[in-house]
């Protein structure tokens, strides 16, 4: 149990400071709502997305799209790809 709330806790951290961007307050705010619903909602939220499946494959495609972007900005800042300029600002 201990790993498993360990694994979750420093997937949200990753989760967060990939999402926001460098963006400090944004970091913030999304490491305390995280914080807030992972501690204070954790079991109404399991039993409601087990109910709504939907939900979880959601969450699931944002953490993927967040994913990718941070797998080729990386590529990117290493010079392993290149991207066209104009779609830089989404990496």
């Amino acid at each position: 149990m201990l790993f498993a709330d360990i694994t979750i806790s420093f997937d949200n951290v990753i989760g967060v400071v990939g999402a926001a961007k460098g963006n400090f307050s944004f970091m913030i705010f999304g490491l305390v709502l995280s914080v807030v619903l992972t501690g204070a909602l954790a079991t109404y939220l399991a039993n409601y997305i087990q109910k709504h499946l939907w939900i979880a494959y959601v969450g699931l495609g944002f953490i993927l799209i967040v994913a990718l972007q941070l797998v080729i900005g990386g590529l990117v800042d290493l010079d392993i790809l290149s991207i066209n300029q104009e779609f830089k600002k989404y990496f």
